[in-house]
C-alpha cells in the first residue's frame, strides 16, 4: 500500500509540473529535463511513472479539460441563478482560471497551433465541454426563453473572452497607468469578467430580442 501512495504522489506532482511547463512555453518548448526538475524526479522516473512527452502531454490535457467539462456540466445542471445558465458556465471558468493558471495558456496554445500537439483522445472531453453550450441552447430553444444560435460561436463567444480576459492581465497591468486618464478600468477581477460576458449572451440571445430572430439563424443539428 505504501509503494502505491508513493508511486501516486509522483505521478500527479509530475502532472502538476508538466501542466506549468506545457502552459509556460507549449509542447514543443517544454523538455523531458525542465519537467522532471520541477517535478523532483529524476527522468527515469518521470518515464516510469507516466511515459514519454506525448504521452505526457496527453495526460496532462485529458485531466485538464477533463476538469472544464466537469465543471461545466455541473454549473449547467444546477439551479440557474439571476444571472441565467450563461453566467453560470462563465463563473465556474472564472473560479477554474484562477485555481489553475496553466489552463487558460495551454488552451490559448492549442488554439493557436491549430490543435497541431492535440492528442485524439482529447477530443472526446471537447465533444463534452460543446455539448454543454449545445444542450443549454436545445432547453432555451425548446422552452422558448433563447433564440436559435450556432453552439459553436456562442461556445467560443464566451470561453474565448474568458481566455483573453485571463491572459491579458499583465498587459493591462503595463498598461494601467497610462489609460488612467481616460477612465478605463483595467484592474477588473476575471469574476467580473465573467459576469459581463455571461450578461451579454443571456440578453443577445434572449428569445424576443432585439438579437437576431430564431429563422434568420442557422440551427447546428438542422
Amino acid at each position: 500500500m505504501v509503494e502505491t501512495d508513493v508511486s501516486t504522489s509522483a505521478r500527479e506532482r509530475i502532472l502538476e509540473a508538466a501542466a506549468l511547463e506545457f502552459g509556460r512555453v507549449g509542447f514543443s518548448g517544454a523538455t523531458v529535463e525542465a519537467i522532471a526538475k520541477r517535478a523532483g524526479v529524476n527522468k527515469a522516473g518521470l518515464y516510469y511513472h507516466v511515459g514519454n512527452k506525448e504521452t505526457l502531454y496527453e495526460a496532462v490535457l485529458l485531466h485538464l479539460f477533463g476538469q472544464v467539462a466537469g465543471t461545466l456540466e455541473r454549473a449547467a445542471a444546477s439551479p440557474v441563478g439571476a444571472g441565467g445558465p450563461f453566467a453560470a458556465l462563465a463563473g465556474a471558468l472564472a473560479e477554474l482560471f484562477a485555481r489553475l493558471p496553466m489552463l487558460p495558456r495551454i488552451m490559448a496554445l492549442e488554439m493557436a497551433s491549430g490543435g497541431a500537439s492535440m492528442p485524439a483522445a482529447a477530443m472526446v472531453e471537447f465533444r463534452r465541454i460543446f455539448g454543454v453550450t449545445r444542450s443549454i441552447l436545445e432547453r432555451g430553444r425548446q422552452d422558448g426563453t433563447l433564440m436559435a444560435a450556432e453552439p459553436v460561436l456562442v461556445h467560443l463567444t464566451l470561453v474565448g473572452t474568458m481566455v483573453v480576459y485571463s491572459l491579458s492581465e499583465p498587459l493591462r497591468a503595463r498598461f494601467a497607468a497610462a489609460a488612467q486618464d481616460i477612465g478605463l478600468r483595467l484592474d477588473l477581477p476575471l469574476a467580473e469578467a465573467a459576469t459581463f460576458v455571461g450578461g451579454v449572451l443571456a440578453r443577445g440571445l434572449a428569445a424576443g430580442g432585439e438579437g437576431a430572430r430564431p429563422e434568420e439563424v442557422p440551427h447546428a443539428g438542422a
